[in-house]
């Protein structure tokens, strides 16, 4: 019997949220948004605050609207399980710092040698045009994955 349960629970999709259709457009929207900023908030402590207040506001509706439950009977894991894996939290939040401050590094750098790039081009609005090729990259990336797990669920 506890064979069969072990089973059932690994079959079973633990994905806390559910990345419905209208978490991926809100995901895709906030990235686009978030990148045209430059072009649009010349004030450096104005663009600082907007990108805090765009981080904390997005976060929130990008986790509400993936938190919808398109289906019921997903239930995400209880936390003892991850407990029980033997990490120090520290030791976890300390990589995921520094892996998080490389990828804003990288992701500064990039963006800067794309938006060069692109006002040499003869570009305007060079912020706005990349923020709308990221979000259109980021919703299809998001679609086409959501799609491969529904392919794969069924």
């Amino acid at each position: 019997m506890t064979n069969n349960r072990e089973a059932a629970e690994e079959s079973r999709d633990n994905y806390a949220l559910d990345d419905t259709l209208a978490g991926r457009i809100t995901q895709a929207a906030a990235q686009g948004i978030v990148t045209s900023y430059p072009d649009w908030i010349k004030s450096k402590k104005g663009l600082i605050t907007t990108y805090v207040l765009s981080t904390i506001g997005f976060g929130a509706l990008v986790a509400y609207t993936n938190a919808q439950a398109e289906e019921d009977g997903d239930e995400p894991r209880s936390p003892q399980d991850f407990a029980d894996k033997g990490l120090k939290l520290w030791a976890i939040l300390a990589a995921l710092l520094i892996l998080v401050g490389l990828a804003l590094w990288a992701n500064v750098a990039v963006s800067r040698k794309a938006v060069s790039f692109l006002r040499k081009r003869g570009a305007k609005r060079p912020w706005t045009l990349l923020g709308a090729i990221g979000a259109a990259a980021t919703f299809i990336i998001s679609e086409l994955e959501a799609r491969d797990i529904e392919k794969l669920a069924s």
